[in-house]
Protein backbone atom coordinates (compact mmCIF):
# COMPACT_ATOMS: atom_id res chain seq x y z
CA UNK A 1 0.00 0.00 0.00
CA UNK A 2 1.09 3.67 -1.15
CA UNK A 3 0.87 6.62 1.46
CA UNK A 4 -0.51 9.61 0.09
CA UNK A 5 -1.02 13.19 1.34
CA UNK A 6 -3.48 15.52 -0.32
CA UNK A 7 -3.48 19.08 -0.02
CA UNK A 8 -5.48 21.90 -1.03
CA UNK A 9 -3.48 24.21 -2.85
CA UNK A 10 -6.36 26.36 -4.12
CA UNK A 11 -10.18 26.89 -3.09
CA UNK A 12 -12.48 29.90 -3.99
CA UNK A 13 -14.66 30.92 -1.30
CA UNK A 14 -18.03 28.63 0.58
CA UNK A 15 -20.62 29.25 2.91
CA UNK A 16 -19.04 29.64 6.44
CA UNK A 17 -18.92 26.05 8.26
CA UNK A 18 -18.71 24.05 4.67
CA UNK A 19 -16.98 20.69 5.22
CA UNK A 20 -14.39 19.79 2.17
CA UNK A 21 -13.95 15.62 1.90
CA UNK A 22 -12.54 13.62 -1.10
CA UNK A 23 -14.61 11.33 -3.88
CA UNK A 24 -13.92 9.63 -6.20
CA UNK A 25 -14.10 6.34 -8.06
CA UNK A 26 -12.10 4.26 -5.10
CA UNK A 27 -15.25 5.16 -3.73
CA UNK A 28 -17.80 4.86 -5.87
CA UNK A 29 -18.27 8.80 -5.94
CA UNK A 30 -19.92 8.71 -2.71
CA UNK A 31 -21.22 12.24 -1.39
CA UNK A 32 -20.98 11.00 1.92
CA UNK A 33 -17.47 12.92 3.81
CA UNK A 34 -17.57 9.71 6.70
CA UNK A 35 -13.61 9.38 6.99
CA UNK A 36 -12.80 11.77 3.96
CA UNK A 37 -13.16 14.66 5.07
CA UNK A 38 -9.71 17.45 5.06
CA UNK A 39 -8.57 18.84 8.30
CA UNK A 40 -8.74 22.78 8.77
CA UNK A 41 -5.44 23.24 6.70
CA UNK A 42 -7.01 21.56 3.56
CA UNK A 43 -5.26 17.98 4.00
CA UNK A 44 -5.88 14.51 4.05
CA UNK A 45 -4.04 11.10 4.34
CA UNK A 46 -5.39 8.02 2.32
CA UNK A 47 -3.92 4.51 1.52
CA UNK A 48 -4.04 3.00 -2.21
CA UNK A 49 -3.09 -0.42 -3.89
CA UNK A 50 0.13 0.17 -5.96
CA UNK A 51 -0.71 0.92 -9.81
CA UNK A 52 -4.09 1.78 -8.73
CA UNK A 53 -5.29 5.06 -11.26
CA UNK A 54 -7.00 7.65 -9.09
CA UNK A 55 -9.66 10.09 -10.41
CA UNK A 56 -11.24 12.19 -7.53
CA UNK A 57 -12.78 15.27 -7.24
CA UNK A 58 -13.41 17.76 -3.82
CA UNK A 59 -16.47 18.11 -2.74
CA UNK A 60 -18.04 20.30 -0.12
CA UNK A 61 -20.90 19.37 2.08
CA UNK A 62 -22.47 22.55 3.48
CA UNK A 63 -24.72 23.72 6.87
CA UNK A 64 -27.88 22.93 5.44
CA UNK A 65 -26.45 19.50 4.49
CA UNK A 66 -26.74 20.25 0.58
CA UNK A 67 -23.47 19.28 -1.20
CA UNK A 68 -21.38 20.99 -4.09
CA UNK A 69 -18.97 19.83 -6.53
CA UNK A 70 -15.90 21.51 -7.36
CA UNK A 71 -16.01 22.70 -10.88
CA UNK A 72 -14.06 24.94 -13.52
CA UNK A 73 -14.16 29.06 -13.31
CA UNK A 74 -17.00 29.17 -15.43
CA UNK A 75 -19.21 27.20 -12.79
CA UNK A 76 -19.38 24.64 -14.93
CA UNK A 77 -18.03 20.54 -14.45
CA UNK A 78 -14.47 20.26 -14.29
CA UNK A 79 -12.47 17.11 -15.17
CA UNK A 80 -11.01 15.01 -12.19
CA UNK A 81 -7.70 14.98 -10.31
CA UNK A 82 -6.11 11.83 -11.99
CA UNK A 83 -2.84 9.62 -10.24
CA UNK A 84 -1.31 6.75 -10.96
CA UNK A 85 -0.38 4.65 -7.65
CA UNK A 86 3.12 4.02 -7.33
CA UNK A 87 4.44 5.08 -4.36
CA UNK A 88 4.08 7.51 -1.81
CA UNK A 89 3.37 10.85 -2.82
CA UNK A 90 2.57 14.14 -1.72
CA UNK A 91 -0.64 15.66 -4.21
CA UNK A 92 -1.85 19.40 -4.42
CA UNK A 93 -5.09 19.99 -5.42
CA UNK A 94 -6.27 22.90 -6.97
CA UNK A 95 -10.32 23.89 -7.42
CA UNK A 96 -10.57 26.57 -10.47
CA UNK A 97 -13.97 27.00 -8.91
CA UNK A 98 -17.52 25.65 -7.42
CA UNK A 99 -20.44 24.20 -9.98
CA UNK A 100 -23.70 26.60 -10.00
CA UNK A 101 -26.42 27.37 -11.95
CA UNK A 102 -24.43 28.73 -14.68
CA UNK A 103 -23.28 25.41 -16.17
CA UNK A 104 -20.41 26.88 -17.56
CA UNK A 105 -22.55 28.80 -20.16
CA UNK A 106 -19.51 31.48 -20.00
CA UNK A 107 -16.71 29.13 -20.72
CA UNK A 108 -14.83 30.23 -23.90
CA UNK A 109 -14.72 27.70 -26.61
CA UNK A 110 -12.01 25.83 -27.38
CA UNK A 111 -13.25 23.93 -30.12
CA UNK A 112 -16.14 24.02 -32.99
CA UNK A 113 -19.67 23.75 -32.18
CA UNK A 114 -22.19 21.89 -33.99
CA UNK A 115 -23.64 23.28 -37.56
CA UNK A 116 -26.81 22.85 -36.31
CA UNK A 117 -28.98 22.07 -33.63
CA UNK A 118 -32.22 20.84 -33.22
CA UNK A 119 -34.71 17.99 -32.14
CA UNK A 120 -36.86 15.00 -32.48
CA UNK A 121 -39.78 13.90 -31.02
CA UNK A 122 -38.89 10.56 -29.07
CA UNK A 123 -40.97 8.38 -26.50
CA UNK A 124 -38.94 10.01 -23.51
CA UNK A 125 -39.67 13.38 -24.87
CA UNK A 126 -37.65 15.82 -27.46
CA UNK A 127 -34.22 14.38 -27.97
CA UNK A 128 -31.66 16.84 -29.03
CA UNK A 129 -30.03 16.35 -32.29
CA UNK A 130 -26.28 18.39 -33.54
CA UNK A 131 -25.11 18.16 -36.51
CA UNK A 132 -21.98 18.75 -38.54
CA UNK A 133 -20.75 18.27 -42.37
CA UNK A 134 -18.51 20.04 -44.22
CA UNK A 135 -18.92 23.11 -45.94
CA UNK A 136 -19.90 22.37 -49.49
CA UNK A 137 -21.11 19.33 -48.73
CA UNK A 138 -24.58 19.30 -48.85
CA UNK A 139 -26.10 15.86 -49.93
CA UNK A 140 -25.40 12.21 -49.25
CA UNK A 141 -22.09 11.50 -47.14
CA UNK A 142 -21.11 9.04 -44.47
CA UNK A 143 -22.42 8.96 -41.19
CA UNK A 144 -21.29 9.00 -37.85
CA UNK A 145 -23.97 8.96 -35.16
CA UNK A 146 -22.09 9.69 -31.80
CA UNK A 147 -23.80 9.16 -28.16
CA UNK A 148 -22.96 11.37 -25.31
CA UNK A 149 -23.19 13.96 -28.04
CA UNK A 150 -23.19 17.00 -25.25
CA UNK A 151 -19.35 16.22 -25.00
CA UNK A 152 -18.90 16.12 -29.53
CA UNK A 153 -18.14 19.81 -30.00
CA UNK A 154 -17.37 22.72 -28.13
CA UNK A 155 -16.88 22.80 -24.16
CA UNK A 156 -19.80 24.62 -23.13
CA UNK A 157 -22.06 21.74 -22.68
CA UNK A 158 -19.64 18.77 -22.23
CA UNK A 159 -19.77 17.05 -18.66
CA UNK A 160 -16.35 17.92 -17.67
CA UNK A 161 -14.85 21.12 -19.65
CA UNK A 162 -13.57 18.92 -22.42
CA UNK A 163 -14.88 18.11 -25.55
CA UNK A 164 -13.65 15.58 -28.38
CA UNK A 165 -13.36 18.39 -31.12
CA UNK A 166 -15.05 16.02 -33.22
CA UNK A 167 -15.76 19.40 -36.08
CA UNK A 168 -11.64 19.45 -35.75
CA UNK A 169 -11.05 15.60 -36.59
CA UNK A 170 -13.96 15.24 -38.95
CA UNK A 171 -12.68 18.66 -41.39
CA UNK A 172 -9.46 16.92 -41.16
CA UNK A 173 -10.77 13.74 -42.41
CA UNK A 174 -12.62 16.23 -45.21
CA UNK A 175 -9.53 18.10 -45.73
CA UNK A 176 -8.13 14.52 -46.77
CA UNK A 177 -10.68 13.74 -49.26
CA UNK A 178 -12.91 11.68 -46.64
CA UNK A 179 -16.05 14.08 -45.64
CA UNK A 180 -18.22 12.75 -43.12
CA UNK A 181 -21.51 13.82 -42.05
CA UNK A 182 -22.13 13.91 -37.52
CA UNK A 183 -25.45 13.49 -36.11
CA UNK A 184 -24.48 13.57 -32.03
CA UNK A 185 -27.26 12.53 -29.57
CA UNK A 186 -26.79 14.59 -26.39
CA UNK A 187 -27.86 12.67 -23.48
CA UNK A 188 -29.11 13.78 -19.60
CA UNK A 189 -29.74 12.13 -16.09
CA UNK A 190 -31.36 9.28 -17.74
CA UNK A 191 -28.02 8.39 -19.11
CA UNK A 192 -27.64 4.97 -17.04
CA UNK A 193 -30.93 4.13 -18.77
CA UNK A 194 -30.71 5.11 -21.68
CA UNK A 195 -27.19 3.66 -22.87
CA UNK A 196 -26.99 0.50 -20.53
CA UNK A 197 -29.07 -2.39 -22.00
CA UNK A 198 -29.85 -4.59 -18.71
CA UNK A 199 -31.72 -3.80 -15.00
CA UNK A 200 -29.09 -2.95 -12.73
CA UNK A 201 -28.58 0.00 -9.60
CA UNK A 202 -27.86 2.69 -11.62
CA UNK A 203 -31.21 2.65 -14.01
CA UNK A 204 -33.28 1.92 -11.33
CA UNK A 205 -33.18 -1.85 -12.72
CA UNK A 206 -35.51 -0.32 -15.85
CA UNK A 207 -33.65 -0.18 -18.88
CA UNK A 208 -34.46 1.78 -21.65
CA UNK A 209 -31.77 0.76 -23.94
CA UNK A 210 -34.01 -1.26 -26.56
CA UNK A 211 -36.34 1.83 -26.48
CA UNK A 212 -33.52 3.77 -27.58
CA UNK A 213 -32.01 1.68 -30.57
CA UNK A 214 -35.26 1.29 -31.45
CA UNK A 215 -35.74 5.26 -32.18
CA UNK A 216 -32.06 5.70 -33.73
CA UNK A 217 -33.31 3.30 -36.53
CA UNK A 218 -37.17 3.95 -36.49
CA UNK A 219 -36.86 7.85 -36.31
CA UNK A 220 -33.51 9.10 -36.42
CA UNK A 221 -32.14 7.06 -39.31
CA UNK A 222 -35.03 7.93 -41.89
CA UNK A 223 -35.03 11.41 -40.80
CA UNK A 224 -31.56 11.91 -41.59
CA UNK A 225 -31.84 9.88 -44.66
CA UNK A 226 -35.34 12.07 -46.25
CA UNK A 227 -33.35 15.17 -45.41
CA UNK A 228 -30.14 14.48 -47.00
CA UNK A 229 -30.23 11.48 -48.85
CA UNK A 230 -30.12 8.12 -48.07
CA UNK A 231 -26.55 6.37 -46.80
CA UNK A 232 -25.96 2.59 -47.08
CA UNK A 233 -25.70 0.49 -43.79
CA UNK A 234 -21.81 0.33 -45.08
CA UNK A 235 -21.39 3.73 -44.54
CA UNK A 236 -23.20 4.14 -41.16
CA UNK A 237 -21.15 4.45 -38.11
CA UNK A 238 -22.32 4.11 -34.79
CA UNK A 239 -20.02 5.61 -31.99
CA UNK A 240 -19.34 5.81 -27.93
CA UNK A 241 -17.48 5.33 -24.97
CA UNK A 242 -17.75 4.22 -22.01
CA UNK A 243 -21.91 3.11 -21.69
CA UNK A 244 -22.04 4.69 -24.76
CA UNK A 245 -19.42 2.08 -26.43
CA UNK A 246 -21.58 -0.59 -24.42
CA UNK A 247 -24.91 1.21 -26.01
CA UNK A 248 -23.17 1.03 -29.39
CA UNK A 249 -21.79 -2.74 -29.18
CA UNK A 250 -25.25 -3.77 -27.73
CA UNK A 251 -27.71 -1.92 -30.64
CA UNK A 252 -24.58 -3.35 -33.28
CA UNK A 253 -25.01 -6.57 -32.62
CA UNK A 254 -28.84 -6.57 -32.15
CA UNK A 255 -29.99 -5.14 -35.52
CA UNK A 256 -27.37 -6.73 -37.76
CA UNK A 257 -26.87 -4.64 -41.00
CA UNK A 258 -27.94 -1.71 -39.67
CA UNK A 259 -24.35 -0.17 -39.18
CA UNK A 260 -21.20 -0.97 -41.39
CA UNK A 261 -19.02 0.28 -38.35
CA UNK A 262 -19.12 -0.12 -34.87
CA UNK A 263 -17.00 2.60 -32.76
CA UNK A 264 -16.83 0.59 -29.33
CA UNK A 265 -14.51 3.22 -27.26
CA UNK A 266 -13.83 1.88 -23.22
CA UNK A 267 -17.37 0.00 -22.69
CA UNK A 268 -18.16 -0.42 -19.79
CA UNK A 269 -19.12 -4.24 -19.29
CA UNK A 270 -19.55 -4.69 -15.85
CA UNK A 271 -23.48 -3.56 -15.05
CA UNK A 272 -25.73 -6.21 -13.79
CA UNK A 273 -22.92 -8.99 -13.40
CA UNK A 274 -21.33 -8.66 -16.74
CA UNK A 275 -24.63 -9.25 -18.76
CA UNK A 276 -23.78 -7.99 -21.98
CA UNK A 277 -20.49 -10.77 -22.20
CA UNK A 278 -23.10 -13.24 -21.80
CA UNK A 279 -25.94 -11.97 -24.10
CA UNK A 280 -23.31 -11.56 -26.87
CA UNK A 281 -22.47 -15.00 -27.04
CA UNK A 282 -23.20 -16.48 -30.70
CA UNK A 283 -24.19 -12.90 -31.68
CA UNK A 284 -22.20 -10.88 -34.81
CA UNK A 285 -22.55 -9.02 -37.98
CA UNK A 286 -20.10 -10.56 -40.35
CA UNK A 287 -20.68 -7.33 -42.29
CA UNK A 288 -19.90 -4.84 -40.01
CA UNK A 289 -16.28 -3.54 -38.99
CA UNK A 290 -15.46 -2.75 -35.00
CA UNK A 291 -13.31 -1.23 -33.67
CA UNK A 292 -12.89 -1.50 -29.89
CA UNK A 293 -10.10 -0.09 -27.46
CA UNK A 294 -10.00 0.07 -23.82
CA UNK A 295 -6.90 2.24 -21.71
CA UNK A 296 -4.53 0.41 -19.92
CA UNK A 297 -5.84 2.15 -16.50
CA UNK A 298 -9.47 1.78 -16.69
CA UNK A 299 -10.73 1.76 -13.28
CA UNK A 300 -12.70 -1.02 -11.44
CA UNK A 301 -16.57 -1.50 -11.04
Amino acid sequence: MARLRWRISHRPPLPIGSALFLTGDHRAWSSDPGGWTFDPAGELTSEHPHGTLLSVKIRARHPDGTVTEEGDAWGGRAAPHRHVVTGDANLDLHVAGWQDASEGRGRPARSAPPREETALDAPWGAQPLRLWWPAGHDGPLPLLILHDGQNAFDETPTFAGESWDAAGAAQALADAGHPVRIAALPVNHDRNRRYVPFPFELNGHDSGADEYADWIGGTLLPHLHARFGPVPAQDTALAGSSFGGLITAYAGLRDPGTYGTLGVFSPVVWPADHAFLRWMTGRGDPHARVWVDMGDHEGAP
